[in-house]
């Protein structure tokens, strides 16, 4: 899990009103359709950037799936996080792997109160006004939504429609 994810998360959960322990892990496998029993699931997403890990193409996404599933119990609390993945729209020799998003430090902490929020709604039942917060890129993304090199499409789980 990067450093900086874990870091900030532990700052925003340090700032709840309650003494419970919270943690976060990476979990390439975390599906919403095999969620464990108590389980809150919450899908976002925000910009991010993507490098081939075959060639030099690099390509940006502002709708970079992020999929957390939150669970707290007897003072213990743990969000599970997997990063969809994007494959290299290149014709490879070899087909690409699907390779991690790169959020920075902005669109991190972004997601994180959006995350921070469902925690206090979720697992300890507050009133949450309902707003979302994007944060905004000075790159313009501009093309469709390619579903063959989109994880979450082939998954079943993608939030786009084109």
């Amino acid at each position: 899990m990067n450093v900086n994810w874990v870091r900030l998360f532990n700052s925003k959960v340090s700032d709840l009103e309650y003494s419970d322990h919270w943690n976060i892990i990476k979990d390439d496998n975390l599906l919403p359709s095999r969620s464990p029993t108590g389980c809150n699931f919450y899908k976002t997403s925000s910009f991010a950037r993507f490098h081939c890990s075959t060639c030099p193409n690099k390509w940006a996404s502002a709708k970079a799936l992020i999929i957390f599933s939150m669970k707290l119990q007897n003072g213990e609390g743990e969000v599970k996080v997997r990063f969809c993945k994007q494959q290299c729209r290149q014709n490879h020799a070899i087909e690409a792997n699907f390779v991690e998003p790169v959020f920075d430090e902005e669109n991190i902490k972004q997601v994180l109160n959006r995350l921070i929020a469902k925690i206090r709604q979720r697992c300890y039942h507050e009133s949450i006004e309902k707003h979302t917060t994007w944060c905004e890129s000075n790159v313009e993304v501009q093309g469709p939504h390619e579903k063959k090199h989109c994880e979450a499409c082939k998954l079943g789980i993608c939030t786009e429609n084109s």
